[in-house]
Formats: C-alpha cells, sequence, structure tokens
C-alpha cells in the first residue's frame, strides 16, 4: 500500500513538473526543461519543445495514474511491476519528447512532411 502511495506521489510530481513547461513560464536555462543543444540556441524551439514534453509528461503521469487506481489490487500488486508501469510512459514520453525536437525548425514550428 505504501509503495503505491509513493508512486503516485511520483506521478503528481512529474504532472506538476509539466505545468510550468505547458504555461512557457520557464525561460531556457541549464537545469529544468528539455536541455537539448538546439532548444538552447533558439528560444522559440524551446518554447515549443518543452510545450511538448510538458504535455507528453503530463499524459505519462495521468496514464500511469489510472493504471495503478485501476489494477493496484489485481495484476499490478507488486510493487516492482508498478515501478514498471511508472517508468514506461515516463521513457515514452522522453522519447516522443526528444523526436519532436528533431521536427521542430528554428522558429519553434514543426516541420512540413515532403
Amino acid at each position: 500500500m505504501l509503495s503505491t502511495v509513493v508512486l503516485l506521489l511520483l506521478c503528481a510530481i512529474t504532472a506538476i513538473a509539466g505545468i510550468p513547461l505547458i504555461l512557457k513560464l520557464v525561460p531556457p536555462n541549464e537545469v529544468f526543461g528539455v536541455r537539448t543543444e538546439r532548444a538552447l540556441s533558439h528560444k522559440e524551439v524551446w518554447y515549443a519543445v518543452n510545450w511538448f514534453g510538458g504535455w507528453a509528461l503530463v499524459a505519462a503521469a495521468a496514464f500511469t495514474i489510472l493504471a495503478i487506481l485501476i489494477w493496484s489490487n489485481t495484476l499490478l500488486r507488486p510493487f516492482w511491476l508498478q515501478f514498471v508501469v511508472f517508468v514506461m510512459p515516463l521513457a515514452i514520453a522522453i522519447g516522443a519528447t526528444l523526436w519532436y525536437e528533431r521536427q521542430v525548425d528554428k522558429n519553434g514550428k514543426r516541420r512540413s512532411r515532403r
């Protein structure tokens, strides 16, 4: 039970960390946000990528919360399995954000597919 509460708190912290990124409140810095070389060199890219990354974090946290609450007394009872359900969506969110960073041009717009 305590492990479930700890993971739910981690999900809440993850979602809360995504909110300033979504609202574009975090300027380019070396501490918080998606700190790739491209994102740090262009302000528009920084805000576009971190906006996407913030939504990805919130979505990953929401998915994990739902999965843990729905299945906490069944398949996901062991702590290690709950932890995997926490880490996997987070890894997918990070991967999707890094993929998105490569799709954004210097003006912060997504490049068209041609």
